[in-house]
Order: C-alpha cells, then structure tokens, then sequence
C-alpha cells in the first residue's frame, strides 16, 4: 500500500467492518454489487498512486457508503480505521486484500462469497492480531478462486 493512501484504508476498513456487522446481525443479508464494487476498487486502489483528487473522491465515497449501510441496515457506523499503527500481520492482510481486489476488478461479475470475505476480511482490521491471523489462513484458498472467478 501507498503511503498516501492510508485515509482510503482507514476508510475501507470501517467501511468493511460495518458491512460485516450488518451481514452478521441480519439474517439473510447480502450487499448489493455496488458496496462490492466500490470495496474492490478502494482496495485495487491502495496500490496506485492516486492525484489528491481521485483520492479524497474515493476516500469520501466509502465514507458516505459507511453512513449509508449504518442508516439502511440499523448498525453502528465503524469508525476510519489508523492503518500506520497495524501490525504486520494486519498490515500483510491489507496487502493480501488489495492483491485479490486487483484480481477481481477486471473481472465483469462480482462473487458474493468472495466478497464476503473481504468485508469479513476488511472487519477483522478492525480486532486483534488473532482475527487478521485467521484470515491469512483463508488467502490462498480465496485467491485461487478469484482466478477461477
């Protein structure tokens, strides 16, 4: 990830962890194509070297995606995560994340498994060390079927 682009992150980490919530907390809740898209573009994203302005564009645009899952599906809105004080075991997710991001963006469809595991993944940014942990052990199975996908 860009130095630079740690706001977005922080974003996208929030954004994933209310997401997360919502999908846990409600029964049968799955997102719509838009939050994936926007997820996989933001995380796609972290790896560019963005002008200031593409950046603050997207980085508004996950943050008002924030606010609008909260309002629509009742759950605490997640707050902009500070990715400079990740672990690396974090800070390697975010990096395993955006790598399968930038698989999928060419891609046409978007795969409510796989993103289910980047929301879920995103939202494990959000705990201990353990959770992101957990998620590392699921990145190789989840990229091979991004290749697939």
């Amino acid at each position: 990830m860009k130095n630079e682009n740690a706001q977005l992150a922080g974003a996208l980490v929030g954004l994933g962890g209310t997401i997360y919530q919502a999908m846990d907390e409600i029964d049968g809740f799955v997102p719509c194509g838009h939050p994936a898209t926007v997820v996989i573009d933001g995380l796609a994203s972290l790896q560019a070297r963005l002008s200031d302005e593409e950046l603050s564009k997207k980085t508004e645009s996950v943050c008002g995606l924030i606010d609008h899952v909260s309002e629509k599906r009742g759950v605490p809105v997640h707050s902009v995560a500070n990715v400079k004080e990740f672990s690396s075991s974090k800070k390697e997710l975010l990096g395993r994340l955006a790598d399968i991001a930038c698989q999928l963006q060419a891609k046409e469809a978007t795969h409510q498994t796989i993103n289910a595991w980047l929301y879920r993944g995103l939202a494990a940014l959000e705990g201990d060390g353990n959770a992101a942990m957990s998620m590392l052990a699921e990145a190789n199975a989840i990229e091979a079927a991004a290749a697939l996908a």
